[in-house]
């Protein structure tokens, strides 16, 4: 796969297909391969371009504690795409992010085009805005607050092996469909080693102020927003809730055997949705 040197960083990208532009963006713990499954079919309807978030996979990795905070911010990492974005010459698209910082991450390079932009998939993650120096999973509930504290003094401890082992004891976010796939657990032990222990420990702050700018520029822009979630995932409810209280003209779909990794977990019917909603989204602009 290419590579290009844009702000600080060597990225590591894919860009295959031809046609209307649809961006991938992972999830923290993940790379470009999160979404082989995917890609090898999108990419007969459209172009897809998915990247290495720094941190991860083939990207640079910034693995010192010293500065790790002002390296991993979702300016940075939406500034990163952007570029990338300028060099691939892409003048509109759409955005697909993935739970977290994929989410977060989307709706961040969506504030930069929000002019340029069709329509965004929200997948696994409400806009999960928080006061300075709060947690970002604290609205997620206790056990998840716990959980994830412990797994953040394990990555600094122990390295991403030992966030991997803890995952597998405690389940945070995997459901039956992962730990019921050895096939699955393997791509994800791949992708624990692949990830940067102080990009885990260090995960991006997404600010109310922030936010209340995106819901703005969506209220202005009107691209199509469709929330994409799993069955098996744990903390539906309140995120559809959210999401429809922000923005209350949002498209929900829920997929079948799968939970928080849709896109591994149930490629085939995530791509029928991905594809289904954004050729929709296409044919609303041309209308």
């Amino acid at each position: 796969m290419p590579k290009i040197s844009v702000n600080g960083v060597d990225l590591n990208y894919v860009d295959r297909g031809r046609g209307d532009v649809l961006l991938l963006i992972h999830n923290v713990v993940a790379n470009i391969t999160t979404f082989e499954q995917n890609i090898a079919m999108l990419e007969k309807h459209f172009r897809v371009i998915a990247c290495d978030l720094r941190g991860h996979g083939e990207t640079t990795h910034h693995n010192d504690e010293e500065g790790a905070r002002e390296f991993y911010t979702f300016d940075n990492i939406a500034e990163d795409i952007t570029q990338l974005l300028a060099h691939l010459k892409v003048d509109r698209f759409s955005i697909l992010g993935q739970a977290y910082w994929g989410v977060s991450t989307a709706a961040h390079v969506f504030a930069r085009h929000a002019d340029k932009v069709d329509g965004i998939v929200f997948a696994s993650c409400d806009l999960l805005a928080t006061d300075e120096g709060a947690e970002p999973f604290t609205v997620l509930g206790d056990k998840a607050v716990v959980n994830f504290r412990k797994m953040i003094s394990l990555a600094r401890e122990k390295g991403m092996m030992g966030v991997y082992e803890e995952r597998l004891s405690s389940n945070t976010f995997w459901g039956p469909t992962v730990l019921n796939s050895p096939e699955i657990l393997q791509r994800f032990e791949v992708m624990h080693r692949n990830t940067s222990a102080a990009a885990f420990a260090n995960f991006p702050h997404f600010s109310k102020a922030k936010l209340a700018e995106i819901l703005a520029k969506i209220e202005q822009h009107k691209p199509a927003v469709m929330m994409l979630m799993g069955v098996e995932d744990s903390h539906n409810d309140p995120m559809m809730a959210n999401m429809r209280r922000m923005i209350p003209d949002i498209h929900i779909a829920i997929l079948p055997y799968c939970g928080h990794y849709l896109a591994i977990e149930n490629p085939q019917d995530f791509n029928a949705a991905v594809y289904n909603f954004m050729s929709g989204a296409l044919r609303r602009r041309s209308s």
